[in-house]
């Protein structure tokens, strides 16, 4: 168990490049990559079963790295790491079956590098290794998109490429500050979270710290302003790095805030929370309108994924037990429906050779297992009753009555309304209505085996954590609680 997330980081690209320097053909390939993701499965399992909820950051490792500049190889996990490191190594395995008949080998590298810099990432306790991971995730992006992808695919990669860069830099940049005045304080040099967090800053220092990193996480996200390349970038990616960018690597965004923003500059997140509050509103009714008025499904749950990112947000930025419950919460079951309905997406232009909502109509007439799951998970990212997504709005929408008032709490619940209103309009348009001329002229296969086999994990996991959340919140309270203590009395002081 000591090393376990060092295999849970590396198994993947040292599979990658160990199939690489043999030139492996493409069925090696795809079971190499394939038993690779469920050794990762495999060592998160045996992680969550040892897992102590009620201890803070577990199977630490601490190593130099490059100890003259500072650096080092630590890595921890706690209950906020832990359940996107479930999320990820439960999806891969999903993705690769859905990845079957896919014969390009590059397709297969980058995806084992991606999963590589997202575990990374999120287990990384040492600033400068958490950049690296947090770099390794946009260079697959970047490629899968670009090469791989669809219409303004090269225009698109270059726009997301192009603006995480400039997040990224400007990361780099609070990273190097912060270092640097860990080294004028003791005079050694040490990124390392446990170090830095230790500091004494001055207003200005925190503030321009905060810029930098924020920054980097709002573009992620992304929050309302720096959300231009996500929809064509939605739009142009292949199924599986969609998937990644909506499932995972959005949710990045919110962690990086969570992991170091109430970790380096808790006060500036305190002194700005009514303008990130005013934001995550606005985002989450802008986004919704958008949702609605979008034609390409893509597009349309890439703006639906924005709203929610921002509810997760603002649930993050309240700080009650509440809204964090149903912050962390909604991280893991948003995930879970917008896998789902991605890759439902992917599966109807395999068989209708387009996702445009015009074009689409009374699929459910001929393909009544595909119009099961497709609106299963339609219905579960509007927080269907019953899915995990029910729990979690509910929390949010309680702790902002709780913290932020009447008028904060009304319009966080005018998210659901809308989330329900746009998915019902796309559902009746698309699977109930009149039967198009594009779904009358093809000969659609209904959902196979294969297929039904990749989709069931995810309808299980929403339904459960619907039906029996007691089953998940004890690993996630304890850290609540703990994490909650340590910074109420700065949010105290404001309200």
């Amino acid at each position: 168990m000591e090393n376990i997330l060092s295999y849970i980081i590396f198994t993947p690209v040292v599979t990658a490049i160990i199939l690489g320097s043999i030139r492996a053909n493409i069925t090696i390939l795809k079971a190499g990559a394939a038993i690779s993701s469920l050794l990762v499965f495999f060592f998160s399992l045996l992680l969550t079963l040892n897992f102590n909820p009620d201890m803070m950051m577990q199977f630490s490792i601490t190593s130099e790295w490059i100890s003259s500049a500072g650096f080092s190889y630590h890595i921890g996990v706690d209950a906020l790491s832990l359940v996107l490191l479930l999320l990820v190594s439960f999806l891969m395995p999903l993705l690769y079956i859905y990845m079957q008949n896919e014969s390009r080998k590059g397709y297969w590298y980058n995806m084992m590098l991606l999963q590589t810099g997202v575990s990374g990432a999120i287990l990384s306790l040492d600033l400068i290794l958490f950049y690296l991971f947090w770099e390794t995730m946009l260079l697959p992006i970047f490629i899968m998109i670009g090469k791989y992808g669809s219409g303004m695919k090269q225009f698109n990669a270059m726009k997301i490429l192009l603006m995480t860069i400039l997040g990224s830099m400007s990361m780099l940049f609070s990273i190097i500050y912060i270092g640097y005045i860990y080294f004028h304080t003791y005079g050694v040099w040490s990124f390392n979270l446990d170090d830095l967090a230790t500091l004494s800053l001055s207003a200005k220092a925190t503030s321009w710290l905060a810029v930098g990193f924020l920054l980097a996480f709002a573009i992620k996200i992304p929050l309302l302003g720096f959300h231009t390349w996500m929809a064509p970038a939605y739009g142009s990616s292949p199924t599986p790095a969609v998937v990644i960018l909506s499932a995972i690597m959005a949710k990045l965004g919110v962690y990086g805030i969570w992991r170091f923003g109430y970790s380096l500059f808790e006060e500036v997140l305190v002194f700005y929370m009514p303008y990130i509050i005013f934001i995550a509103i606005l985002g989450m009714i802008y986004y919704a309108v958008r949702a609605v008025t979008e034609d390409d499904l893509r597009k349309m749950f890439a703006f639906a994924s924005g709203s929610h990112l921002s509810l997760i947000a603002l649930g993050m930025i309240l700080a009650n037990s509440y809204a964090w419950a149903g912050s962390l919460y909604f991280i893991a079951t948003h995930a879970l429906a917008s896998a789902g309905i991605f890759l439902m997406i992917g599966l109807t232009y395999k068989r209708f050779k387009t996702i445009k909502i015009s074009e689409l109509g009374g699929v459910a007439r001929k393909l009544p297992k595909f119009t099961f799951f497709f609106s299963f998970f339609a219905l579960s990212i509007a927080g269907l009753p019953g899915t995990g997504g029910f729990v979690a709005e509910l929390l949010i929408i309680l702790g902002a009555f709780k913290s932020a008032g009447l008028i904060v709490g009304l319009f966080t619940a005018t998210t659901v309304i809308m989330a329900i209103l746009y998915v019902f309009w796309m559902l009746q348009r698309t699977i109930f209505g009149q039967v198009s001329e594009c779904v009358k002229n093809t000969e659609a296969q209904d959902l196979n085996l294969k297929e039904i086999l990749m989709l069931s994990p995810i309808v299980i996991m929403l339904l459960l954590t619907g039906i029996a959340p007691s089953l998940f919140t004890p690993f996630i309270e304890p850290y609540i609680i703990n994490s909650l203590e340590s910074i109420t009395p700065l949010f105290s002081g404001v309200r």
